[in-house]
């Protein structure tokens, strides 16, 4: 009993995650009889895995105690370079996705290299990175968007297997093997020893410069992911469409019960995150209040959650 009572307290933030899932989809069926339809659920679902794809490289990231503000124009470049150069074929799909999939893992090198050894702020790294892989896309596109999408793309974004939309089982994947890289991996360990405190890792043989480099890569390929998937699920691209995705990640990850300034959390709580932004989503047309009301709940969310987690620190410093 009382290594059930541990484990219900050392993840009491996840479970508050849930909680407040279950709430706010009770809340929609009594405002909205048939909220919590099945066809309503699944959209839900659809709408909450794009948070959650990009929501799994956020994870990684704040775990280690940084950000990464350069995933929505990593994920519209994946989006508008996946239709360009398709031109909405499913056999050019097969030999773009890896190489989209690098180009991300390429721009969140750069990001972790820039805040692991040049020792610029997360912030200012990744936001830097953001301003440039947009003014190349810009460029690149003269300010134009993509075409339409491959049915594959579209495939993976919108069918279903039976009554189970395809995405859904690309996001269980992501969420068993970031689960596991997390909980039950060397790194898992030594990316959570690098968020708790950095120079005591080190000390202990954590190799910190690593760790960093690799989150940022991890958040650098989700997002890209998730834009080949978000162009398959508009079935064309346009440039911004990824603006949406960069508070709904850091907001999913703080509701999830992660401390933004690293070092606790995983992606199971992200996932609760997700889901109840995009239920929250769902609620404001009932509820009659504009989509601009959710940036509202973004910024509270993740200002509530800084001034929690500050709180923890200086607590626990206070206590040693």
């Amino acid at each position: 009993m009382s290594a059930l009572r541990a484990t219900v307290i050392r993840n009491r933030p996840v479970l508050f995650a849930y909680v407040l899932l279950i709430v706010l989809g009770a809340v929609g069926e009594i405002v909205a009889s048939g909220f919590l339809r099945i066809n309503h659920v699944d959209e839900l679902i659809i709408s909450g895995a794009f948070i959650a794809l990009v929501g799994v490289g956020q994870t990684f990231v704040i775990l280690t105690g940084g950000v990464d503000l350069s995933i929505p124009w990593v994920l519209n470049s994946s989006a508008v370079l996946l239709t360009l150069w398709s031109h909405g074929s499913s056999g050019r799909m097969a030999w773009l996705t890896p190489i989209l999939l690098l180009g991300g893992a390429a721009v969140g090198a750069v990001n972790g290299i820039g805040v692991a050894y040049l020792r610029i702020p997360p912030i200012i790294m990744t936001l830097g990175m953001s301003t440039i892989v947009e003014g190349g896309l810009l460029l690149y596109t003269n300010g134009g968007s993509g075409s339409n999408a491959p049915n594959a793309a579209v495939y993976l974004a919108t069918h279903r297997w039976g009554p189970f939309p395809v995405i859904a089982s690309v996001w269980i994947g992501v969420l068993v093997v970031a689960t596991v890289v997390l909980s039950a991996t060397p790194f898992g360990r030594r990316l959570y020893a690098t968020g708790q405190n950095s120079r005591v890792a080190t000390f202990a043989g954590v190799r910190v410069t690593t760790v960093r480099v690799a989150v940022y890569i991890v958040s650098g390929v989700a997002a890209s992911l998730a834009g080949i998937v978000l162009a398959g699920y508009v079935g064309s691209s346009y440039l911004g469409m990824g603006d949406p995705y960069l508070f709904a990640s850091v907001a999913a990850v703080a509701i999830g019960g992660a401390s933004i300034l690293g070092g606790s959390g995983n992606f199971v709580g992200t996932t609760a995150g997700a889901l109840s932004l995009a239920v929250l989503a769902g609620l404001l047309p009932i509820l009659g209040l504009q989509p601009a009301a959710l940036q509202i709940v973004y910024g509270c969310v993740i200002l509530g959650a800084v001034t929690l987690s500050s709180a923890k620190v200086g607590a626990r410093r206070r206590a040693e």
